[in-house]
């Protein structure tokens, strides 16, 4: 801890990491953030033993071309961003889905016919959303139809995490036993989710600054509490790119502490939290 003390990250690096997380990840640090941040590089800094800011800045922003760099890289990614998510979080949302299954096939421009709903968790974190949102389709999709769920983070360290399947639950997961009874397996004092819920899910590595490579529209995109950490032209971009992604009547669910009336797009307001594409 003294060790983690004594490395000043040097302003002019700490602009420059500013810079790179806004140009890179969209995440704009404000003033009164930068100290925070300034103390998180100081802690990766010791814990990688590269003390010289501008070393440990080119380190992160070169593509990697070692396993050491690639470990670094991973770990600066895990730490600057957030990742707190939990089982059924802000569970509106799937009491929306539930009461609105019916409409939402129906109004699908593929989903009757491909026997499917394609559904985006697109900051996964470390999986308890996208697996959320696979339990209550075998729940609540008529037979016949499944959940075609596509997960994605910008963290190599949640996806592997998301990738085991197993967690500890908490008094914040908002999970019912009859989810876990049916869904989860105990090994000690952890839960493995079963192979059946798995195999609804696809993890992959993505970030939401890249241009999008979907071929096919989603019925359905899951951004929650991800473009509070944006700027406004960021987030304008981002929601443009989510409107190009989903289908006619496609469904857009943000964070409650989100909200699209400060910004241009194109979605019709459904109901709080929730945007239709027509």
């Amino acid at each position: 801890m003294e060790l983690a003390k004594q490395i000043t990250i040097e302003s002019r690096y700490l602009d420059l990491f500013c810079e790179y997380l806004y140009k890179n990840m969209g995440i704009y640090v404000e003033a009164n953030k930068k100290n925070l941040l300034a103390q998180k590089l100081s802690k990766l800094m010791t814990d990688s033993g590269i003390l010289n800011s501008g070393e440990y800045y080119h380190f992160v922003v070169s593509p990697p071309i070692s396993e050491k760099q690639k470990e670094l890289k991973n770990k600066f990614i895990d730490t600057v961003t957030v990742h707190k998510t939990n089982f059924f979080r802000e569970n509106n949302h799937f009491e929306f889905l539930q009461k609105n299954v019916a409409d939402i096939i129906e109004q699908s421009s593929a989903a009757k016919f491909t026997k499917e709903i394609r559904v985006w968790s697109s900051a996964c974190s470390t999986g308890e959303e996208a697996y959320t949102l696979a339990m209550l389709f075998k729940e609540i999709l008529p037979p016949g139809m499944r959940a075609k769920i596509l997960a994605t983070d910008i963290s190599p360290d949640s996806i592997r995490k998301a990738l085991t399947g197993t967690y500890k639950f908490g008094p914040e997961d908002n999970i019912t036993n009859y989810y876990i009874g049916k869904y989860f397996t105990k090994t000690g004092d952890t839960w493995s989710i079963s192979d059946t819920v798995k195999n609804d899910v696809t993890f992959r590595l993505f970030n939401l600054m890249e241009p999008f490579p979907f071929k096919n529209p989603f019925d359905i995109i899951f951004c929650r509490n991800v473009m509070i950490y944006f700027d406004k032209e960021v987030q304008e971009k981002l929601v443009g790119n989510f409107h190009h992604a989903l289908s006619t009547n496609g469904l857009l669910f943000i964070g409650h502490s989100e909200s699209l009336i400060q910004i241009k797009h194109q979605f019709k307001y459904f109901e709080p939290t929730i945007y239709k594409k027509v």
